[in-house]
């Protein structure tokens, strides 16, 4: 058999794997198969698409000329149903079955949905692909309210989006804070403040007890006995790896598919990436260490030395007007230092961690002008010496750390 590489999933992790095949020179031939009918999209800019500050053709990660140019087999709406792992065969939806010499498996995530009552009613669901942009565009035409369950990266974001569209929204997030991942209390209490300025409803520590209608979705109850009106309810409460059609194969899988630092999985020949795989016991919701993934499994799949070593990313939200950035660990032990600067009047807060002469982490609200010397600084695990004090008012200090690691 010539070599033919597999790629299941369609998404960002596959094609950024396919692309990097390509620029290295692999000479065998790459099939792509996943369950979305269109080509892989950056949905990164999903909340853009729904405010409308992008459109769709802004979206691709790579053009169809790409595709065709480079011989790459796509199957676009016709999801994997079985994989053989003993002989390396694919069966789809459609009865489509093919072998191939290796398979790399990239079925990205699924969103979670609390099992509540009314949770599948029209007019519930998550924000996670083109097709739920849609029906998000589609409800701000017809409703007035909407409840969007969950305070992290991709609730605050569809949130904005449908406040942009015209509509009341009210935000409900289980923790007391907003972000509660990425943000300590004061910076969240700022976010609280900057969305409600905005006109954005936002209710914390509370939990959803059902979504209430008849034919379709009205409003939602919470546990306190408050009812929220709402003919759109979209919950963004959390991802799952999408390794459902893999549980009954021999491949070894925990919460996702647990890979080793080459990207192997359990099985000789078959490999995992991105948001469906598992790596030392550790999943990943965000883009970067999925490009750093991609990198690796394309030097494996070459034959060339290559080792995935996780390190710490940042996360930014993404309103217009709301300057957030959140990179490290906040809470990281006894002997940490904090190092704080907050204007609440002017919307500035900002918030640098320091354990063993090393920066572990930054919280920036209001000014993001340093977000990118401290993320080097985080990654990179400078002694910062004498320069510590200096890391919060300029970015020179920053510049002259980051000269001493080069």
């Amino acid at each position: 058999m010539s070599d033919s590489i597999a790629i299941v999933g369609t998404g960002m992790a596959g094609a950024r794997l396919a692309e990097a095949l390509v620029n290295s020179g692999f000479s065998g031939s790459i099939t792509m198969i996943g369950e979305e009918p269109v080509k892989a999209y950056n949905r990164v800019q999903l909340s853009s698409l729904l405010t409308g500050d992008k459109t769709l053709n802004c979206l691709p990660l790579l053009s169809d000329d790409w595709y065709r140019v480079n011989n790459i087999r796509l199957r676009c709406g016709d999801p994997l149903i079985q994989l053989d792992t003993g002989n390396l065969t694919i069966t789809t939806a459609s009865g489509w079955q093919t072998q191939f010499s290796r398979i790399v498996i990239a079925t990205g995530s699924r969103p979670v949905v609390p099992s509540i009552q009314g949770n599948n009613l029209p007019g519930v669901m998550s924000f996670r692909t083109l097709d739920d942009v849609a029906l998000m565009q589609e409800f701000a035409r017809q409703g007035q309210h909407a409840v969007v369950v969950g305070g992290g990266l991709l609730g605050l974001e569809a949130a904005y989006g449908l406040n942009h569209l015209g509509l009341d929204v009210t935000v409900v997030h289980n923790s007391d804070n907003l972000m509660n991942r990425q943000l300590d209390a004061t910076a969240a209490a700022m976010l609280k403040k900057s969305l409600e300025d905005r006109g954005i409803s936002v209710l914390t520590g509370v939990r959803t007890k059902a979504v209430t209608g008849s034919e379709r979705a009205d409003g939602l109850m919470l546990d306190n006995g408050d009812w929220l009106p709402g003919e759109l309810v979209i919950f963004a409460t959390g991802i799952s790896p999408n390794v459902q059609a893999f549980r009954d194969s021999d491949l070894k899988i925990n919460r996702g598919i647990v890979v080793d630092d080459q990207m192997h999985t359990s099985i000789k020949h078959i490999y995992a990436l991105g948001e469906c795989s598992e790596h030392n016991n550790t999943t990943v919701g965000i883009v970067a260490p999925i490009w750093e993934q991609a990198k690796v499994l394309a030097e494996t799949l070459l034959g060339n030395a290559a080792c995935y070593r996780p390190r710490e990313h940042s996360t930014q939200l993404k309103v217009s007007g709301i300057d957030v950035f959140s990179a490290g660990r906040l809470n990281t032990g006894s002997s940490e230092r904090n190092i704080v600067i907050s204007d609440p009047s002017a919307g500035i807060y900002r918030r640098l961690v320091i354990e063993n002469d090393r920066l572990q982490a930054a919280l920036l609200f209001g000014d993001k002008s340093l977000c990118s010397h401290y993320e080097t600084l985080i990654s990179g695990g400078q002694p910062l010496g004498t320069n510590a004090n200096q890391l919060m008012f300029s970015d020179l200090a920053g510049q002259d750390i980051v000269r001493e690691m080069k």
